[in-house]
This record gives structure tokens, sequence and C-alpha cells, in this order.
């Protein structure tokens, strides 16, 4: 089976007074049809950079090698113009930072609107402002009231009041559920959501999980996330990225209770651990992705690290259904004597 979105080789890089950042540095990673794909790895791995080169908004970032194919065509090498024919009704992205992702000016009806009006009528955000916004009434309301419906807001007497209010007006968790709403209202094939539970109360957080599953199985997810609850709820498989690289990838069950490489082993080792009891292994500072160092970018903090680890970058072999790139496993994905 075909992916759906073909991730090859991507490198992005940052040009710094201090050097050249290279934010994402071989980048694999294949997502198909109707299945969620969770990314996880420390801050500065390179999460946000690889999301926003999808939708070629990496900018001041440059994308240096690699390709992005998605649905049979190479998004690197279309016009500007066919590029914003995908971002949002193709690929559609909930951000982070609900805050201020939307317009303290308008209402959250008017947003919406204008988000159907961009879907509708093709080219992007600029195409649609200045013009008469939608009024949201017939068809359009309707459309708004079953995507909240399937979002699990079903009273319409609410529903009104919560269209006709501005972002200011809302609960974190409201505000995500209109972000969330504006993205299925673009009818995307692929929906990104970027680290969904941040900065939302136990009750919220649950509440915006259970919106993602309801989403399973209806068009393809990438959940970009530090909460490994979140990417359990909500991700069939899993990504684990370190220094700008997929370093093991495979179903989620497999990678969050049989982690097998060491960078992966810690990472989740210190979000499950126990307060106050020590986090065993040898680690380093978040990964410098200006002076990356040679060979595994991780065999300086790893205890497991042999010779050629310094030297070689490993390649990627599978174990069972995980592919990892580790010194550790051979060319048949079997355990290597140190």
């Amino acid at each position: 089976m075909s992916a759906l979105l073909e991730v090859n080789n991507l490198h992005v890089y940052f040009d710094t007074p201090q050097g050249v950042v290279r934010a994402n540095n071989g980048v694999n990673l294949r997502v198909y049809e109707g299945e969620s794909l969770g990314i996880m790895g420390e801050s500065g791995c390179g999460k946000t950079v690889l999301f926003l080169a999808l939708l070629r908004l990496q900018q001041p970032g440059r994308i240096v090698e690699g390709t992005v194919i998605f649905d049979g065509q190479d998004i690197m090498r279309l016009t500007e113009s066919e590029v914003e024919r995908i971002r949002g009704r193709d690929i559609a992205l909930v951000p982070q930072n609900h805050a201020t992702a939307l317009n303290p000016a308008y209402t959250v009806k008017q947003q919406l609107a204008e988000a159907m009006d961009v879907r509708d009528r093709g080219g992007s955000v600029r195409t649609v402002l200045g013009s008469r916004r939608r009024n949201a009434n017939g068809a359009a309301f309707d459309e708004m009231k079953r995507v909240f419906r399937d979002l699990g807001f079903a009273d319409e007497r609410q529903l009104s009041r919560l269209l006709q209010s501005y972002p200011h007006e809302l609960s974190g968790g409201m505000r995500q559920r209109v972000l969330i709403a504006m993205g299925l209202l673009l009818e995307p094939r692929v929906l990104v959501a970027d680290e969904p539970t941040t900065a939302l109360d136990r009750a919220t957080r649950a509440q915006s999980l259970r919106m993602l599953r309801k989403l399973n199985g209806r068009l393809a997810m990438l959940v970009v996330s530090h909460d490994l609850h979140a990417i359990e709820t909500t991700c069939s498989r899993v990504a684990v990225m370190y220094a700008g690289r997929i370093v093991e990838s495979g179903p989620t069950s497999e990678i969050l209770h049989n982690p097998r490489h060491p960078y992966s082993r810690l990472l989740i080792s210190a979000q499950s651990r126990t307060r106050g009891v020590p986090l065993a292994g040898v680690f380093t500072d978040t990964a410098d992705l200006i002076d990356v160092p040679s060979g595994c970018p991780f065999h300086p903090g790893c205890s497991q690290a042999m010779p050629q680890c310094a030297v070689t970058e490993p390649e990627e072999h599978m174990v069972n259904d995980v592919s990892i790139s580790c010194h550790l496993y051979g060319e048949e994905g079997v355990p290597c004597s140190r």
C-alpha cells in the first residue's frame, strides 16, 4: 500500500550568526490513509520544523535536500500557488498556541466562514481578505453544526452562543475545539495537531483527546506531542525524533512499552518516572544542531555506545514492525553483540 504522505531524506537548515542549524537532518517518514501517527521527542529536536516544511512554511529555514510526496506529487517542486491549494484544504494545521491562533477582532462564526471561503474559492487567505464574508446562514451554518456535533457539541443554543463569541470570551479548551472544527471544515486529508494538550487542565485535556480519537480512521493525522498519554490515546503508530532525525518508529504499543533505541528508552522513562527517583542511564543536554556529532548524534550521551557509533551514521533496520536507526541492531534486525 502506498503512503498518502511520504518524507524522504528531508534536510532543513537555518542560517544564524552562530552557524548553520540543521533542524531536520535526513528525516524519513510515511503516513497512510486514515492512520494517526504520533511524533515525539525533546524540545529542539526538529518536530515543528518538520510539519512546517510539509507545508513549505519553514521560512527563514531553507529546504536543502529531500522530497515530500503527497498523493503522488512532490510538494517541494510545486509553485507557491499550487502549494496554496494544498495548505488547509489537503493538509490542515491545528496550531499549538490556541490563545493567539484566532483573530481577536472577529467572532468565531466569521472566522469559520472565512475558512470555508478559502476552501470553496481556492487560493489563500489573501484571496478572501477584504471581500464580503460569508453570512454563515443556511447550508454553511448547517455544516458548522455538523462538525461541532461530531466533536461532541450537540446543544444548539450553546453552539449559537459560541459562534457569536469572540476568542477572548472562550476558555482554552473551547478555543482549541474551534481550531479543530476550523481544520475539519476545510475537509483535509491530513490533519496536523501540534501539542494538542499543552497548557490545558486535566479535564480539558481529556476532552481534547476524546475529540481527536473520534477522528481516527476518518482522515490521516500527525499528532506532535511531548505527552505520552496523548500519543498512546490517539495514535496507532509513533515516530521518535532526535537531533533532526527519526531514530525509531513503529506501532505505538511497541514503541511505548518496548522501546529499543537507547534514546527512546531514556525519553519514555524520563516521562514516566516517579517523582524523586533518579533517572537511570547517561544523558546529555539537548542535541546541538549547529555542531551535530559525527556518526550517531546520540552517542555522546548513550550508555551503550560502541566505537563505530562515533564514526558511522547508523542505517535503518527492521525489528519486527519497528524501524530503528542504531548500531546495536544488525542488517537483519538482530541485536549485535558488543
